[in-house]
């Protein structure tokens, strides 16, 4: 606080953010800064406006200058997860910054650290802080150009839970899960793949921008067809991402499944079935670094990768990495014999991420109101 200085209100911090993996990152630091008596404000827009809780503000976005709308709604600092798509974050990011306020980034994935900054096609965005989750994140966005100057590892704090949900996966209660799931039921095995709406997202060819290589149907494909010799003792869970259209993806499963056991999970989060299975596959979603998190054998299936970037978002020691078909069925055995491994420590520094941020984002803004 203010050491001898009265002001009439506490600052108010804008959060917003669009995407789900933003909006995730940045819900738990709002939730926390108002849980310690700060103003936090939400942007009723996108995917936090969507699933905010019932103590924040929300803030209708604005519908004419963003800089006129942070001085009306008396905001004194934001923080802003990005977006590929929607420009509105970054937009009032810009304003705030150029009306002299603190501005937060708060990263949520392991890619495009610098392009997030500049994705509405100006210079370079280099906001007070750009919050990030661990070493690795730091070095990478050093080495694509982002100032060192900004640059803060935090943690995750859309992960500030997972430690606590780890230790509560006892094995009554993941075998209690599984049997609500109807998956998986001992001495079946449990694994879980992360789906993602990659034909949608990222096309179906090279003559779509950010075209991978291939698509969700590659991949399940390829998945299905390993899997096949093992119907008999395993099942497979498919977790959908929100865009998925889910009467397109289960006509997918169900023409490839086989003889597999298994199907589209609607009714349970995905953390819940990454903490019951056995093992984990999938694409670049952060469900994977999740079960690399809990030590489980983790498979990123990319065949015919065409982008660095969603390589090196996956890439870990105990991550199997596919991106050339041909090795598929190799590395997918070695998957599929592996054991668990003594768990990483980030869980631990990303529990701390939530107040860690909420501390610093109340002293920018207090700082900036003091100094209005």
């Amino acid at each position: 606080m203010h050491s001898g200085m009265t002001l009439s209100a506490p600052p108010s911090v804008l959060f917003a953010a669009v995407d789900p993996g933003g909006a995730a990152a940045i819900l738990p630091v709002a939730q926390m800064l108002a849980g310690r008596g700060g103003r936090a404000a939400i942007l009723d827009h996108g995917f936090l406006g969507r699933n905010a809780t019932d103590e924040l503000i929300r803030l209708a976005p604005p519908d004419g200058d963003p800089g006129a709308w942070l001085e009306a709604c008396g905001i004194s600092c934001v923080c802003f997860g990005t977006s590929l798509a929607d420009h509105l974050p970054l937009a009032l990011a810009r304003s705030a910054q150029s009306l002299g306020l603190p501005v937060v980034c708060i990263l949520d994935n392991w890619m495009n650290y610098r392009v997030r900054l500049e994705m509405d096609g100006g210079p370079l965005f280099v906001p007070d802080v750009y919050a990030v989750m661990d070493d690795k994140a730091r070095d990478e966005a050093l080495a694509e150009g982002v100032p060192a100057s900004c640059l803060q590892v935090t943690g995750h704090p859309g992960l500030a839970g997972l430690a606590r949900e780890i230790s509560e996966a006892t094995a009554p209660r993941r075998r209690d899960l599984r049997m609500r799931l109807g998956l998986g039921v001992p001495p079946r095995q449990l694994i879980a793949f992360i789906g993602e709406p990659v034909a949608r997202d990222q096309g179906t060819d090279s003559r779509t921008p950010g075209w991978r290589g291939y698509t969700e149907r590659d991949v399940l494909a390829l998945l299905c067809g390993q899997l096949q010799p093992m119907a008999g003792t395993v099942d497979l869970a498919i977790l959908p991402h929100p865009r998925d259209d889910l009467v397109e993806l289960e006509a997918l499963w169900q023409s490839l499944r086989g003889n597999l056991g298994g199907g589209i999970v609607r009714d349970f989060g995905g953390r819940q079935v990454v903490l019951a299975a056995d093992r984990v596959a999938g694409m670049a979603s952060i469900l994977l670094y999740e079960a690399w998190l809990q030590a489980k054998p983790v498979i990123s299936l990319q065949p015919g990768l065409v982008r660095d970037d969603l390589a090196a978002a996956v890439r870990r020691p105990g991550i199997g990495l596919v991106t050339r078909r041909d090795l598929a069925p190799e590395a997918i055995a070695g998957w599929l014999a592996a054991g668990q491994w003594e768990k990483p420590a980030d869980c631990l520094r990303h529990g701390a991420a939530p107040a860690l941020l909420a501390e610093l984002i109340q002293h920018l803004a207090e700082r900036a109101h003091g100094e209005a």
